[in-house]
């Protein structure tokens, strides 16, 4: 991406969603994969792109458009936040894509993404530290919803 587009993007405020994250060995689609050709990516440069693009001060936060493909399945988020790690971002940075950066774009961050007082208590608990170990958002241990367990 261009830097005064980066740039550009950063200046307005607009976030940034890649939705990086898939099922193992899943492929694109034909017309994405032809579209990343195309623009000479593939899904390790698409992330490499995405942590540039926040060194420019735009906001990207995780997503996976899950369930729109059997590569995209529902519950495949800590691949996304794995895969901005593998890109070069810290993992304090990606763990703020899906939390505290993610609550903000969508206007819920004075009561989500956030352990603090007043905050809903909307929690994982892992098997592992991600600061230290990023693939521990894979080794879900529990879910905290609303205070209240709710299962592994």
């Amino acid at each position: 991406m261009a830097e005064d587009v980066l740039a550009a993007v950063a200046a307005q405020g607009i976030v940034v969603c890649p939705t990086l994250g898939r099922v193992p060995g899943a492929v694109p689609p034909p017309g994405l994969r032809e579209r990343m050709r195309k623009a000479g990516l593939d899904v390790d440069a698409r992330a490499e792109q995405m942590v540039h693009a926040h060194q420019a001060g735009v906001t990207i936060i995780s997503g996976t458009d899950g369930g729109i493909n059997p590569g995209k399945a529902h519950g495949i988020l800590p691949s996304a936040v794995i895969a901005l790690v593998s890109g070069g971002m810290s993992p304090p940075d990606a763990l703020a894509t899906a939390t505290s950066r993610a609550a903000d774009a969508c206007g819920l961050g004075d009561h989500k993404g956030r352990i603090r007082a007043g905050n809903d208590a909307d929690l994982i608990i892992l098997d592992g530290d991600p600061l230290s170990d990023i693939d521990a958002l894979q080794r879900l241990d529990s879910t905290v919803l609303a205070g209240q367990v709710v299962g592994p």
